[in-house]
């Protein structure tokens, strides 16, 4: 009987036994199982935790860790529960949403119990499949009766309903690993001529209160109040002091509301504030605006692989300009991001200005993902820019580039 099911385990799930075998794990008290061992960056995905009856007291969020390979430093995310359940019952569902930063097989783990474990595969939305539906024969026994060197990280395939299974919610929607998330693209890349430079941004945003905090859960609608900021900077190579062209610093303070496609067709995000533009900088060489915009953010699936059309436009309004004050002739009022690809694979994204006076700024990126061995998991991707036009940085941005070629390395796109 052993015999056979440890041969009907899935090899990813055969290989996290054999490597993350501890004895204590037989002794523990939760036990971690999913119901899809594949997961794909930037989506939802679901865990069940297990624990020995009225011994868990099933909070609504479980502190958790994603292990990747290599010793490489552990990243924090919430599992949050799915329903309500009784407070007797065995089991309950999770869910969260995987970083996008990481890439191929890493180790779930819950914080405060540390025997809990599952690997997971983040490798390819090619091979995540529907979710499989638990079984009605109790199998958990076996499970808890695993000879030494197996660890207690069960596929759900495996584990008896031994109490209700919550059903998701129809509204529940994925949440931030942490308030502290990635906002734009973050990117290292060098090329470009006259002079040779590197172009590089990094940019982040902060969610102010947490959706279970005491403002968020008096006043729900302030949960999606963010702080961002966003870096871009332009580095002459080239010259002999090797100095900043210019960079552009852009803080905001804004509110985002995110709707899901319960059929999982699209998603949608809606974004409105604040931000100021300044490339910090004082008298002559000195430029910033002051803008309220208005920015959307959808998603298409195109097909069961996982490739989707992103359609992201934007809408602005002046508040101040006084330092550059037609800049509005080059830069004008909007501007419309397009992408297309899959988040495992090669995404291709542009990325269009047109001034009131007709001129244009245009980007385009073509990014395809570097595997474990080169970073140990953590999502990179080999990245190639072109950009032509008005706008590369704010200090030039009445003055026309011929198209400028960097490659190098992106860790967010």
């Amino acid at each position: 009987m052993k015999n056979r099911s440890a041969l009907s385990l899935p090899p990813l799930l055969l290989a996290g036994m054999l490597c993350l075998s501890a004895p204590s794990a037989l002794a523990a008290d939760w036990l971690l199982a999913a119901p899809n061992l594949q997961v794909v960056p930037g989506q939802r995905f679901e865990v069940v935790v297990i624990g020995e009856g009225r011994s868990a007291n099933w909070p609504a969020r479980l502190p958790a860790s994603i292990e990747l390979p290599g010793g490489a430093p552990r990243i924090a995310l919430e599992l949050v529960a799915i329903g309500k359940t009784d407070a007797n019952a065995r089991q309950r569902r999770y869910f969260a949403r995987w970083p996008m930063e990481i890439t191929g097989v890493a180790t779930l783990a819950l914080a405060d119990h540390a025997s809990a474990r599952l690997l997971l595969d983040a490798g390819a939305a090619t091979r995540v499949a529907a979710p499989a539906r638990f079984p009605t024969a109790p199998m958990a026994a076996e499970a808890a009766a695993a000879p030494a060197g197996v660890v207690a990280a069960t596929p759900a395939s495996a584990v008896a309903p031994m109490g209700a299974v919550a059903e998701a919610p129809a509204d529940a929607a994925p949440v931030e690993p942490s308030a502290l998330g990635f906002h734009e693209p973050m990117y290292f890349l060098v090329g470009g001529k006259d002079p040779v430079s590197a172009r590089f941004q990094f940019s982040f945003r902060y969610r102010i209160f947490d959706d279970h905090g005491v403002v968020a859960e008096s006043f729900p609608v302030a949960s999606g109040l963010y702080f961002g900021f966003t870096q871009t900077s332009l580095w002459d190579l080239q010259s002999e002091s090797k100095p900043f062209r210019d960079s552009s610093f852009r803080p905001s303070f804004f509110y985002r509301w995110a709707v899901d496609d319960p059929d999982k067709r699209g998603a949608l995000a809606l974004y409105g504030g604040y931000e100021h533009e300044s490339n910090g900088k004082e008298d002559m060489p000195s430029r910033s605006i002051d803008t309220l915009f208005l920015r959307a953010d959808a998603r298409f699936r195109l097909d069961d692989s996982g490739t989707y059309l992103g359609i992201a436009p934007k809408l602005w309004t002046y508040l101040d300009r006084e330092d550059n004050p037609d800049i509005a002739r080059y830069r004008g009022h909007a501007e419309l991001g397009l992408r297309l690809g899959r988040d495992d694979a090669l995404v291709f994204s542009t990325l269009i200005r047109r001034g009131t006076a007709g001129k244009l700024g245009t980007q385009y990126d073509l990014s395809y993902p570097v595997r474990r061995s080169v970073f140990s998991g953590v999502g990179a991707f080999v990245h190639l820019q072109a950009f032509k036009g008005y706008g590369e940085t704010l200090l030039e941005y009445d003055q026309d580039k011929e198209t400028q070629y960097r490659l190098g390395i992106s860790l967010v796109r």
